[in-house]
């Protein structure tokens, strides 16, 4: 009777444990998807930025042409032209790192998602464990029933005897 009593407590802890686990797995998906959609609202940040720095290279782009064409009619126009060829280096230059910096989110988001994955398959298994182990519970509380009435049966027999 302690024995089953005891087991069927072990059940219980475990049971609670599964339980916490999953919860905690619950948590930590949430936690990811979060820091995902962060990820992603960064990364679509980062997406406009190119653009709109892809938008500037071209009207710079444009100009530069415009200023060669000038430059014939004279030399004055020629600091001009340095001038926006550095602004388009420096254009050329802040494309490339927000370039970088997008194909780095792109790789931390990759991560993210690789991880939120993860979390959910893990969560799953925690979730099979639980029913797996609420089952278990459940079979070994109606053994304990039969053997309950087993039990009180047999000592009514002995007392009326």
């Amino acid at each position: 009777m302690d024995k089953i009593k005891e087991k069927l407590e072990k059940l219980r802890i475990e049971s609670e444990s599964h339980h916490s686990r999953a919860e905690k797995a619950e948590a930590e998906v949430r936690q990811l998807k979060e820091e995902l959609a962060k990820r992603e609202t960064e990364v679509q940040s980062l997406n406009n930025k190119v653009t709109l720095l892809q938008e500037n290279l071209d009207r710079t782009e444009k100009r530069v042409e415009e200023v060669k064409l000038k430059k014939v009619e004279g030399d004055k126009e020629e600091s001009q032209v340095e001038t926006l060829q550095r602004k388009v280096q420096m254009l050329e230059q802040q494309l490339e790192d927000k370039g970088r910096d997008l194909r780095d989110a792109t790789e931390k988001s990759r991560g993210l998602e690789l991880s939120v994955e993860q979390a959910e398959r893990k969560a799953k298994q925690l979730d099979a464990e639980k029913s797996d182990l609420e089952k278990r519970l459940d079979d070994m509380t109606q053994k304990y029933n039969v053997v309950k009435q087993e039990l009180d049966s047999t000592l009514k027999g002995l007392e009326d005897l």
